[in-house]
């Protein structure tokens, strides 16, 4: 799972988003929202269409989601 796929997801499980309601909501299936952001062991990256439809469900800019630049 990239940094932006599981950023999302942690984003999810810590508001206990329900992931029918955003496959509802967004037009995703619930086994693309699922692979993605629930199952780690099918690795299913976030489409960028997908990405713009969840971050407008939660409300949240798609950048809150980019990964940060490590400081060394």
């Amino acid at each position: 799972m990239d940094g932006v796929t599981k950023n999302i997801a942690d984003y999810v499980a810590k508001k206990r988003i329900n992931l029918s309601a955003m496959a509802r909501d967004t037009g995703i299936s619930y086994s693309a929202l699922y692979a993605s952001l629930m199952d780690e062991n099918k690795g299913r990256e976030i489409r960028g269409r997908e990405l713009l439809a969840v971050c407008a469900f939660l409300n949240v800019d798609p950048m809150d989601f980019a990964e940060k630049k490590r400081e060394e």
